[in-house]
């Protein structure tokens, strides 16, 4: 195993962080093509200023329900919301609450939602990662394209992947901080009542995606349904996550690093399993990390059913 120095790995965060919100194409078949374009259809918002914007209607559940149309919705951050799609989501979807699961430094990057007259918006702020305000503190891009010899020996699997997800993804199940967006979260579905709300981090995909993870299991959806739902990242963020290997690939010149850095702009099946993973290890269940955890008790986890589902 290949030692990774401090400054080599702070260079690869820094220039992976820099490119975080662009990403690579995954091949899938053609018929993997066609139901995740059927997916996508299905589900988007049809929103033009707002990425990752889809919601979690139309899915079934195990008792043979339905998650109902237009009442909850998932997207990436409101901070640049056109006057069109805003009216959309008052006039179309009725949206009464806007739930900001974004950190500090990611509001201090990229300015605050675009305020929706009548919506009630609420922030449980996390950081997805512990080393994020160093991050985006420095500039270090420049530094990574000279250091990029030091990048090439770096294994990334080992490096990039552990720092990333141990220090920060999967501690929304570990740490006082998720625990608290987790409860936040939650509470804010209670209160909603069935009201139509929206949830989004800065690219609607990691602590969104967790979130929805774990709502959908509170509906009854089945868990491979819920891993696809995750992946539908993907298709919303393509274009961008070619982009994001191109550029990666200028600064490196590596088609290994832009390969493999630029996977951290989409998702992967695999990480979701681990939030899973890590829930199971250390509670048993999601029904039990809900209730013992979080607090929910059975008439919360009804409440939310007969308020989302028909």
């Amino acid at each position: 195993m290949k030692k990774v120095t401090s400054l080599c790995l702070a260079l690869l965060l820094v220039l992976t962080m820099a490119v975080l919100s662009l990403t690579p194409v995954f091949a899938v078949s053609s018929a993997e093509a066609k139901a995740q374009a059927h997916a996508y259809n299905k589900h988007s918002l049809g929103l033009t200023s707002v990425s990752n914007a889809r919601e979690l209607g139309g899915y079934k559940t195990k008792d043979g329900r339905t998650v109902r149309f237009g009442k909850l919705l998932r997207t990436g951050e409101l901070t640049k919301l056109s006057a069109a799609d805003r009216k959309k989501l008052v006039n179309k979807y009725h949206l009464t609450k806007d739930i900001d699961l974004r950190s500090d430094s990611d509001l201090d990057r990229n300015g605050e939602d675009v305020k929706i007259p009548g919506v009630e918006y609420v922030r449980y702020p996390y950081a997805l990662s512990p080393i994020d305000t160093y991050l985006h503190s420095t500039a270090g891009v420049e530094l990574a394209i000279d250091h990029s010899k030091e990048l090439l020996a770096l294994d990334l699997h080992l490096s990039f992947t552990n720092v990333y997800f141990e220090g920060g993804y999967m501690s929304i199940y570990s740490s006082e901080d998720g625990l608290a967006m987790v409860r936040g979260f939650f509470h804010e579905l209670l209160d909603a009542n069935g009201d139509t709300v929206l949830f989004h981090c800065s690219a609607g995909k990691d602590r969104t995606g967790n979130m929805a993870m774990l709502l959908l299991e509170v509906l009854g959806v089945d868990r491979k349904t819920i891993i696809e739902d995750y992946a539908l990242t993907n298709e919303y963020t393509a274009a961008a996550r070619q982009n994001s290997y191109d550029r990666i690939y200028d600064l490196t010149g590596s088609d290994a690093i832009a390969k493999d850095l630029s996977y951290f702009s989409g998702v992967r099946r695999s990480w979701i399993k681990r939030s899973y993973e890590t829930i199971e290890r250390n509670y048993g269940s999601v029904d039990n990390y809900l209730k013992k955890a979080v607090g929910l008790s059975n008439k919360d986890l009804q409440k939310i059913r007969n308020a989302y589902l028909q």
